[in-house]
């Protein structure tokens, strides 16, 4: 992606000849890592991490290597979304098609899919319900957790509300 990178270009040098290409360089903040397990007769025998790119700034803000979000994201992209299940015959043979599903669920997921762990207690006077069935818990999607929004959406509403192209923009719905 065109994020994770910039173009170094050069300046002239006076001579002759065609003048030097500009180049990809990593962005300076980008920090790549890679967990490299080796595995004998199905055990876990090591556990090798390696940082490809951006050590420095990994040491800086002592940190140190995890890949359970990412793993996770992954798993449940595979369990939304039949073409990422692996070993299946639902296979997507058009990318933009693809794009089109990914970027349908990632909107589902962060603003019409309360999540659990990051609902927020109602004051007992506001619990929701009458009877065995009374709420205590407000609903929050990750968009609403980080200000995007206001409300969790309903499906009609995310298929008809129009984004803009701008990046870093806050969507009211």
């Amino acid at each position: 992606m065109e994020v994770y990178h910039r173009l170094k270009t050069f300046a002239r040098t006076g001579k002759r000849g065609r003048p030097k290409n500009p180049v990809k360089e990593p962005h300076p903040d980008l920090v790549y890592a890679q967990v490299v397990k080796e595995k004998a007769k199905g055990r876990l025998k090591s556990l090798t991490l390696r940082v490809l790119c951006g050590a420095e700034r990994l040491q800086s803000l002592g940190l140190t290597i995890s890949t359970s979000l990412i793993e996770r994201l992954n798993l449940t992209l595979r369990q939304a979304l039949a073409p990422l299940v692996r070993k299946t015959w639902s296979f997507c043979k058009d990318r933009v098609q693809l794009r089109r599903r990914v970027t349908f669920f990632h909107a589902f997921y962060n603003f019409a899919r309360p999540h659990q762990s990051l609902r927020l207690p109602l004051p007992v006077q506001e619990a929701q319900g009458t009877g065995l069935f009374q709420s205590r818990w407000q609903p929050r999607t990750p968009g609403m957790a980080a200000g995007l929004t206001d409300h969790v959406w309903s499906f009609r509403h995310l298929l008809t509300v129009k984004f803009e192209p701008i990046h870093n923009q806050s969507i009211s719905g």
